[in-house]
């Protein structure tokens, strides 16, 4: 196969992916923002990190999700939308996720008792939760950009017929 259509290749599945994390973003927002047990679900979560005003920080993070998730949907934008979203993940990751990892192992046999988690062990935790996954989707089209399929593109297009 030739190396172009290698890249051909590459870049529909890149922008399959920016499609699906975008859609993905953009339906989590939409429900924490209009679906009622979303929206008790989030107020709750943030309501047990002490944030202040919990139903506006609610409301502000579900909106946000939403509009860059948008944004990255269509490919406007793309660039600092994926920063955007960088961010909400950061922080969901730093104030929630990351707590959710077990700091001992038990075993199946209880007689063995417990033990403390290695290094090594709590770094595969890290690697399991989808959030690391995000980041990593979402710093690629932070650093390529829309790369085909997409608003930014066509806005280039138009530019380069005006030069």
């Amino acid at each position: 196969m030739k190396q172009e259509n290698f890249n051909k290749i590459g870049d529909a599945f890149y922008v399959l992916c920016r499609l699906s994390i975008g859609l993905f973003f953009f339906l989590t927002g939409f429900n924490k923002l209009f679906h009622p047990v979303f929206q008790g679900y989030m107020l709750k979560t943030i309501t047990s990190l002490g944030f202040s005003n919990p139903q506006f920080m609610a409301h502000f993070v579900a909106a946000n999700e939403m509009v860059w998730g948008l944004l990255l949907l269509i490919g406007l934008f793309t660039r600092f939308s994926s920063l955007a979203l960088i961010v909400i993940i950061l922080v969901a990751l730093v104030t929630k996720d990351i707590h959710t990892i077990p700091t001992e192992l038990i075993p199946i046999d209880p007689k063995i008792g417990t033990h403390p988690i290695e290094g090594y062990t709590w770094l595969t935790y890290f690697f399991y939760l989808p959030q690391v996954l995000y980041l990593m989707l979402l710093g690629l089209f932070a650093l390529y950009g829309y790369k085909a399929l997409g608003i930014d593109h066509l806005l280039k297009k138009k530019k380069n017929l005006y030069k």
